[in-house]
């Protein structure tokens, strides 16, 4: 897999992947019982109520471009991300990918199962590496149904999913890519909470729904600019204020909820 590496000149071949198959998907790496989470949905709960669910919990390592579920798979697990940030992208027609949230330590990945049985509408994949706190769905839902005010405190988070995946459909189909590109740069950062962002040509390219040679192209632009610096160890955001104002309008309206 490519880094970036913008001055290379090097032609890129567009391959996007093959989210239909099950065989890309890889297990979650040991888990651990929870005693405790940075987890900020996990965290909010009444004590009481979170030392009833913790014995269900289990504290797993997530690499970097792991799935977690294919478009169609049942979701048996809902994930807590500590450490962790997960990516959700949908497949258009002609084989690009784009993304459509992205989530942190502020929720959960796969509560839309909790809540209506529903099968994975979009591929989760891990863009940066870390720990997160997972527990079976069915045994949330046994949960909830002894403590009703469980899914109460769940509520919430699937209000703020359902309005980051409205704010960027209209992000990704108004705004510039460079605009869409500082966006994201400075979400997956506020999640992560790294200085340097491990990524790749063609992750960038997955995550935003443009061709690899585009990226390579912004991101020179952006570090002539100041904005950023890369190597092959990942990039790094240089100017921070400088990144907000060149970002969409979609980033203050995003980070306000999270």
């Amino acid at each position: 897999m490519d880094r970036l590496d913008v001055t290379s000149g090097t032609t890129f071949t567009d391959n996007y992947g093959d989210f239909s198959s099950s065989s890309i998907k890889q297990r979650a790496r040991s888990s651990a019982p929870v005693s405790a989470t940075s987890n900020r949905l996990l965290r909010a709960m009444p004590v009481q109520l979170f030392d009833k669910l913790k014995g269900s919990l289990r504290t797993v390592t997530l690499t970097k471009d792991q799935f977690l579920f294919l478009q169609d798979d049942d979701l048996d697990y809902v994930y807590f991300p500590e450490t962790a940030v997960i990516s959700e992208l949908k497949t258009l027609d002609d084989g690009r990918t784009v993304e459509v949230a992205l989530e942190g330590n502020e929720g959960a990945v796969g509560l839309s199962s909790f809540f209506c049985h529903t099968k994975a509408a979009n591929c989760s994949q891990v863009a940066q590496a870390g720990s997160a706190v997972r527990i079976e769905r069915e045994v949330l839902e046994k949960m909830a149904r002894l403590h009703p005010e469980l899914a109460s405190l769940l509520l919430p988070d699937m209000d703020q999913y359902i309005r980051q995946i409205s704010q960027r459909a209209i992000c990704n189909m108004y705004h510039s890519v460079k605009e869409r590109f500082c966006t994201w740069l400075l979400m997956l950062q506020d999640r992560s909470g790294k200085k340097t962002l491990k990524l790749t040509h063609e992750q960038i390219a997955r995550t935003l729904g443009v061709y690899r040679p585009s990226v390579t192209c912004i991101a020179l632009e952006m570090r002539e600019e100041g904005l950023i610096d890369y190597s092959r160890g990942g990039i790094t955001i240089k100017d921070r204020k400088g990144m907000e104002r060149t970002a969409c309008g979609c980033y203050s309206e995003l980070e306000a909820a999270h």
